[in-house]
């Protein structure tokens, strides 16, 4: 069954990905805006312009796969517990909609409060989902918050490894700059 589903998946979103264009945008917009709280760190190491720019485009295309495949194992989950086909255009476009709190992201960039800002967007990030999926499917939110945790904590750990390894690149950066 979990074979069927994701043979269904694979090849109806290789299909909808023109469909899902609001969808698919918002994630790549979402993905830009946690790329951009970071672009006074890159300031910060003396990066230029140019290099600045490389770094948020592949940092927010590398983010927003972290959240297209968040919302592809939710698909998945949904699709393994409900027994429905649900078809991944009308799903993406939906949850992008979900995710527009992320498009405050780039509010981490303020001093002082930018952990509590990152905080508080992604759960409502994830209770958007949450609500979005018990209204659209009718599952009870017990059963929404079981089907979307998995989703919700890859995309976390995707999205800190990613943080992760950029913060390392611009420390190491600024290391070898300031003993040369």
């Amino acid at each position: 069954m979990l074979e069927q589903h994701l043979e269904f998946l694979v090849e109806r979103s290789v299909v909808a990905i023109p469909q899902a264009r609001v969808g698919l945008g918002l994630i790549i917009a979402v993905g830009f805006s946690f790329s951009l709280a970071h672009v006074f760190s890159l300031m910060a190491n003396r990066l230029k312009p140019r290099q600045i720019l490389v770094h948020v485009i592949l940092d927010s295309l590398v983010l927003a796969a972290a959240l297209l495949i968040g919302s592809c194992l939710n698909l998945l989950m949904i699709a393994l517990v409900t027994n429905r086909v649900i078809e991944p255009h009308v799903f993406f476009n939906a949850t992008g909609g979900a995710l527009t709190p992320g498009l405050f992201y780039v509010l981490v960039a303020a001093p002082y409060i930018s952990d509590l800002i990152a905080i508080v967007i992604w759960v409502l990030v994830h209770l958007n989902v949450v609500t979005l999926i018990h209204l659209r499917f009718g599952l009870p939110y017990e059963q929404v918050l079981l089907i979307t945790a998995p989703g919700y904590v890859l995309t976390l750990v995707m999205v800190a490894l990613v943080f992760r390894q950029s913060w390392r690149r611009s420390y190491l950066r600024l290391a070898s700059a300031l003993k040369s």
